[in-house]
């Protein structure tokens, strides 16, 4: 409590962009996804959660800078953030959980779910065709490493392990791995 009371000036423009920008539902739906993997911050209410997270967690500020657009760039001159390479035009749905996330690199153009997780070291991008872009469903993991090239369409509710390469199409429900991803589950939903 006191560390956030300390940090309190520099939260400030924070929350104000917060409730200016207009993207309180995303960044509300990613504070409640967080909570799954912090089940304290389910006692919290919502702008608890926000500033819990902001004060505690570089890997939400940096999803957070990302929904927030080009201001971030002054945002975390007062709270820096964990080195994600993530470039403009990049859609992503609400209850994004970004977690241990150094190094992830989403390219703009790419379309990502709701509801997604993913782990550090994640690339989303472009193969040999540049204007070829993935397209991610609602409710995906995405583990640690894990590519995911080209113009290929991921399903929903897949689970994608760690340091998989994905280059084709994966169907919804499904759980792939290796380094040419291939369905290893069929998830009964």
């Amino acid at each position: 409590m006191i560390k956030h009371l300390l940090l309190f000036p520099l939260l400030l423009p924070h929350l104000l962009f917060y409730f200016c920008l207009g993207k309180c539902k995303e960044i509300d739906e990613d504070t409640v996804a967080w909570s799954t993997y912090r089940p304290f911050l389910k006692k919290k209410g919502c702008l608890n959660r926000l500033i819990w997270l902001l004060v505690n967690q570089k890997d939400f500020r940096a999803q957070f800078y990302l929904r927030i657009g080009k201001i971030r760039v002054l945002l975390s001159l007062l709270l820096p953030d964990i080195k994600c390479y993530s470039f403009e035009g990049c859609e992503i749905g609400g209850g994004w959980v970004l977690m241990h996330g150094f190094g992830v690199v989403l390219n703009g153009g790419a379309k990502i779910g709701r509801n997604c997780t993913m782990y550090h070291g994640v690339t989303i991008g472009v193969a040999n065709d540049l204007e070829m872009m993935p397209v991610i469903g609602d409710n995906v993991f995405i583990g640690a490493d894990a590519k995911i090239l080209g113009g290929v369409r991921v399903g929903n509710n897949v689970k994608i392990g760690a340091g998989a390469i994905v280059v084709e199409d994966v169907p919804d429900n499904c759980t792939v791995v290796g380094s040419k991803a291939k369905i290893i589950q069929r998830n009964n939903i």
